[in-house]
């Protein structure tokens, strides 16, 4: 800041409010003057003094250019953090549908953890390339959300498949298939009296040995419930097992007895005689190291031995 002084005489004027405060003070009234003079310009001062023009053309082109950068830089962080949170949304709803799947079946929750492997390696693509412009600007919260989804992934696996199974035929026919006789009554599940002759030419090749099991499983078509065929498929499979039970002296130990009802036909039910191929009794013969054992022999099967025959009903 720079300050200026001018030192000149001032011819005293009368009715002036200081001359009457000095005649009062000091008895000594001064000379009053009329001259109309006024006081000289402080012409030494003047080179000295700012010169202000207002504010040019090109600072007013810097300010609108100031005043947009700063839009733009406030709707992009705001960008930034919409972005952002529809990112934890999204993780965090993906988390939430794996932790409530219970895995069984496993179909659903495998396919959840799939959708989180796939979360994981953009997240982990993101973190080595860098984040992507509309989630940067210091805002980036993915960080946080690789810790949680390793930790989901790594919580379960799936079961293993089933391993495969090789058929070996042994000695017999592989499917016998009674077309001109059946064994139960329409919707009944005891045999019919003349069913024994069938039953005798059909199972004339299963033979009871230690170490495997005779798995006995009944299979409708499409007519009626869901519910009433399952039952009649595992009634009708009950009622085969006992007949073998019975006429031949084997141990219940030796069987195993299922009812899957229209649930895995051979042919599509679209017609009666495709109905009719459906609607059937398998036997299987399947090694089990555990079953049917007979005191003083432990003899197992080759693995993978498998013998089906099958009785149209």
């Amino acid at each position: 800041m720079r300050m200026g002084a001018c030192l000149t005489p001032v011819t005293g004027r009368s009715i002036n409010l200081w001359q009457t405060h000095v005649a009062g003070v000091t008895s000594l009234p001064p000379t009053a003057s009329a001259s109309q003079s006024y006081l000289p310009l402080p012409d030494l001062l003047l080179p000295f003094i700012p010169r202000r023009r207002g504010v040019s053309q090109l600072m007013q082109t810097w300010q609108i250019a100031g005043l947009l950068c700063g839009l733009f830089l406030l709707f992009a962080l705001l960008a930034s953090y919409i972005n952002n949170q529809r990112l934890i949304r999204n993780v965090g709803d993906h988390l939430a549908l794996y932790h409530r799947l219970t895995g069984t079946p496993a179909s659903p929750k495998t396919i959840a953890q799939q959708q989180l492997r796939a979360d994981a390696r953009l997240l982990d693509q993101w973190q080595r390339s860098g984040a992507p412009v509309r989630m940067s600007l210091g805002l980036y919260q993915g960080m946080r959300l690789i810790a949680p989804l390793e930790a989901a992934i790594n919580s379960w696996a799936p079961p293993p498949p089933p391993p495969p199974v090789i058929n070996k035929i042994v000695q017999g026919p592989k499917t016998v298939r009674l077309d001109s006789m059946s064994l139960f009554d329409v919707g009944k599940w005891q045999l019919k009296p003349g069913s024994t002759k069938v039953l005798v030419s059909a199972l004339v090749n299963i033979k009871v040995k230690p170490g495997w099991l005779i798995v006995v499983a009944g299979h409708t078509d499409d007519t009626g419930d869901d519910k009433s065929n399952q039952i009649l498929s595992l009634k009708r499979a009950e009622s085969v097992r006992d007949w073998m039970r019975d006429t031949g002296d084997v141990p219940e130990s030796c069987f195993a007895v299922q009812g899957y009802g229209e649930s895995r036909p051979l042919k599509p039910n679209d017609s009666d005689a495709n109905r009719a191929v459906n609607r059937r009794v398998e036997i299987s013969l399947v090694p089990q190291a555990d079953a049917c054992q007979v005191p003083g022999k432990t003899t197992s099967p080759a693995k993978g031995d498998v013998t089906t025959y099958e009785m149209e009903k």
